[in-house]
């Protein structure tokens, strides 16, 4: 089969640029570059090794507008910054994409102050990319080839020579006469600069490579798009594990066995192993009974001791005083008052009446036939009033009837505090004489 053959190209295989006229001072490059653009040439350049002074206005060069094009995209990011919040976030009546309003606890669905940390970031980023990209754009980059690199003694722009370039295509170019004109300006010499079109044609293998390229790059889509509505029994790839598997075991967990032997490594089966018998942990001996437990050191009942004759279980010996490392002083009565406030009053109320919040809310429920709810207990009652300081102390830690122990939540020396606060509350109780008609 015949190929046709391909039709000639009318334009020429080397196309003329213009001249490049070299210079050995920098002084004589702005002169040359002066009367150039006095002369009415537009179409310069010149190429120095160093930043020249005063070869900007030589060569007619005008500021450069990118300082107006990264303001200009900076204040649209800006207004789409603020567009795009408020749509997603403040509105839900527009459509195909309609936002999500967001109603949190009754405030305004938009707030320009709670938008401007976003608005901000989208400045500058835009200005950024603007920036970088305008700078390209005015420079007309990227320049895959220059033709002055063909050339041996441009090499020296680098280092000790300085160059300036008259393009072919301005208006008033003329070959014969443009080249005097830079002799005459001081060039050391005038070279042609050509550009060798022959080689300028893609080779023929980009074409089919390029086309294979693109329709590979539709199958991952296209695969994406295949599994959003398919089930699939294999697991999803984990590139990262992100230490989402290890080889340990975790709490409450089986032992696991080791390489070639039958069960567990331990003979329990679990993994989590209990105290070493005889072992207490460090600054848990809490071997004071008075400052740790409220009673007596060496007091304690066992848990297996018989009940009394009326069948109450038998109590230590509580103690009626405060312990010896414990300073009893206004700072204690301070920090029991705090303490007391955050823990017990929104049962017991801040009078101590048992009127608290939570209590007077429980007993409207309760009225309603929908709680049911023992009223605390009023730290005036007489039988509080005649507890001894130890029982006050091991009912809040370890709680009593209904109410439950604080022993975890509240540290032993908030827990005396506290002691000392209610101890306060009932001293005024008795020089009042009788409760207030409405506590709290």
């Amino acid at each position: 089969m015949a190929h046709r053959p391909r039709p000639a190209s009318t334009e020429p295989q080397v196309k003329f640029l213009g001249y490049l006229a070299e210079f050995d001072d920098p002084h004589r490059l702005v002169e040359a570059c002066d009367r150039v653009r006095q002369a009415g040439y537009k179409k310069i350049d010149a190429y120095s090794p160093f930043p020249v002074h005063g070869i900007d206005p030589a060569l007619g060069i005008r500021p450069t507008r990118l300082p107006f094009l990264v303001l200009a995209v900076g204040l649209g990011a800006a207004v789409v910054g603020v567009l795009l919040q408020w749509y997603t976030n403040a509105t839900d009546e527009y459509g195909p994409f309609p936002g999500y309003k967001f109603l949190i606890s009754g405030k305004p669905t938009w707030s320009l102050p709670a938008n401007i940390p976003v608005v901000f970031e989208i400045i500058v980023l835009s200005s950024a990319f603007a920036t970088f990209l305008g700078m390209w754009g005015l420079n007309r980059l990227p320049m895959f080839s220059n033709p002055l690199f063909r050339l041996s003694r441009f090499k020296r722009v680098t280092s000790d020579r300085f160059f300036l370039m008259v393009g072919a295509d301005d208006p008033i170019f003329d070959s014969v006469q443009t080249k005097q004109q830079l002799e005459r300006f001081g060039a050391l010499g005038v070279e042609r600069i050509e550009h060798d079109q022959r080689d300028a044609a893609l080779p023929g293998f980009i074409k089919p490579v390029a086309i294979c390229l693109m329709a590979a790059a539709l199958l991952p889509p296209a695969a994406i798009y295949r599994d959003r509505g398919m089930t699939n029994t294999a697991t999803r790839l984990h590139f990262n594990p992100d230490m989402d598997w290890q080889d340990k075991s975790k709490t409450q967990t089986v032992s696991p066995g080791l390489s070639g032997v039958e069960g567990s490594l331990f003979a329990d089966g679990r993994a989590m192993r209990g105290d070493v018998p005889g072992t207490v942990a460090v600054g848990e001996l809490r071997e004071d009974d008075r400052f740790y437990r409220g009673y007596e050191q060496g007091t304690e009942v066992p848990a297996d001791a018989p009940l009394n004759a009326d069948g109450s279980r038998p109590e230590p010996e509580w103690i009626t005083s405060f312990p010896d490392n414990l300073p009893v002083d206004q700072t204690l009565m301070e920090r029991g008052e705090r303490q007391y406030g955050i823990y017990c009053a929104v049962c017991h109320g801040h009078g101590g009446y048992g009127d608290g919040l939570v209590s007077r809310r429980a007993l409207e429920l309760q009225l309603q036939n929908a709680a049911s709810w023992t009223q605390a207990k009023s730290l005036h009652d007489p039988a509080v009033v005649a507890q001894p300081l130890g029982r006050i102390f091991d009912t809040i830690s370890n709680g009593r009837n209904t109410m439950g122990p604080y022993r975890a939540q509240i540290s032993p020396e908030d827990r005396w505090a506290i002691v000392l606060y209610v101890k306060a509350l009932q001293a005024t109780r008795a020089d009042a004489g009788a409760p207030p008609a409405e506590a709290n």
